[in-house]
């Protein structure tokens, strides 16, 4: 009599069908929620000067060290650097749409929402699907603000493809040689505030990283500010292809799994390398990029929302004693 076998769970077919799905939706959510930010608000650019490469290197150091501080905090300094991480980057994307009362009420409503759900939903498969969906609105917020923060703040098409190659270096260290994608995994699954967007299918969880969605939101933001439409329908197929679907069916290919099902996806090890030949052949093939200054100049900013801006900046008043421009001179 054939043994019956010990894991009922989906197959790896499947498993990679729930990661296109939960991938395609977090990545359309978050690139879609970037572009409308990218077009209809203005955030105050930071006093950082211009992007160089000196720049790039900091912030990759700075993401590729990240994670290692995660897997090594105890659990309550852990969820407490989430919260405030997540606070920061929610709260930058917020203050020009709300009010500060109202920015701290959402921020800290949805902070001690998903808290809540992780300590007490998690037993039963419907109470996994409403922490995640949840969970998703603060990841999408987060990425798509800090994206904007960026992009609005000089990020040019060059840095993003230069930073989205040297992540895939690190993807593909971090994944064979040092497991420590692996090990975030475990350590954020089942614990509040999970930095990635998933959802569960029965015993199977799928997640996209908010380090992913970052990366594709600079990218189609950074691609659509410098080459317009035609850059944000190239950017957009190069996350749908070469960050959903190309690494939610690798494990098709190199067959990895954890001890309890978990994903291992080398997103940026796929996505880095081609979003840097795409920008090498945007740049060939369509010249130098377009600046903040001419991007909001071009038709792919709403008029009405550059005049409303303009409108809002205070008009000088003439000092006492001054003769305003164009008024005749006493005596005269």
């Amino acid at each position: 009599m054939p043994q019956t076998p010990s894991y009922f769970g989906p197959s790896t077919v499947m498993l990679s069908f729930y990661e296109v799905c939960v991938a395609t939706v977090a990545t359309a959510l978050t690139i879609v929620c970037a572009l409308w930010y990218l077009r209809h608000v203005r955030m105050e650019r930071p006093g950082i000067g211009t992007f160089k490469g000196r720049d790039i290197a900091v912030l990759t150091v700075f993401l590729a060290t990240l994670p290692l501080l995660y897997i090594h905090l105890p659990r309550v300094i852990l969820t407490s650097f989430l919260a405030v991480t997540f606070t920061a980057s929610i709260s930058i994307g917020l203050k020009p749409l709300l009010k500060p009362a109202q920015v701290w009420l959402v921020v800290g409503g949805l902070i001690g929402l998903n808290i809540w759900l992780a300590r007490t939903m998690l037993g039963t498969v419907l109470g996994w699907q409403i922490y995640w969906a949840e969970d998703a609105i603060l990841v999408v917020l987060g990425a798509a603000s800090v994206a904007n923060l960026y992009v609005q703040g000089g990020m040019k098409l060059k840095h993003v493809a230069s930073f989205a190659l040297t992540l895939a270096f690190y993807d593909v260290l971090f994944t064979t040689a040092f497991p420590v994608t692996d090990a975030l995994a475990e350590e954020f699954l089942g614990f509040p505030l999970d930095p990635s967007v998933g959802m569960r299918f029965g015993i199977a969880n799928a997640a996209l990283g908010l380090g992913d969605l970052l990366v594709y939101s600079l990218f189609f933001c950074a691609s659509f500010k410098a080459y317009g439409r035609k850059g944000a329908k190239l950017a957009g197929s190069l996350a749908l292809v070469f960050g959903v679907v190309g690494p939610s069916y690798a494990p098709l290919v190199v067959n990895v799994l954890d001890a309890r099902g978990d994903r291992i996806i080398p997103a940026q090890a796929i996505f880095g390398p081609a979003a840097f030949f795409a920008y090498r052949w945007m740049r060939k093939h369509w010249g130098r990029e377009r600046t903040m200054k001419e991007f909001l100049e071009s038709d792919d900013v709403p008029k009405a929302e550059v005049i409303r801006a303009a409108a809002e900046l205070p008009t000088p008043q003439p000092e006492a004693g001054q003769v305003p421009v164009g008024a005749p001179a006493a005596g005269s």
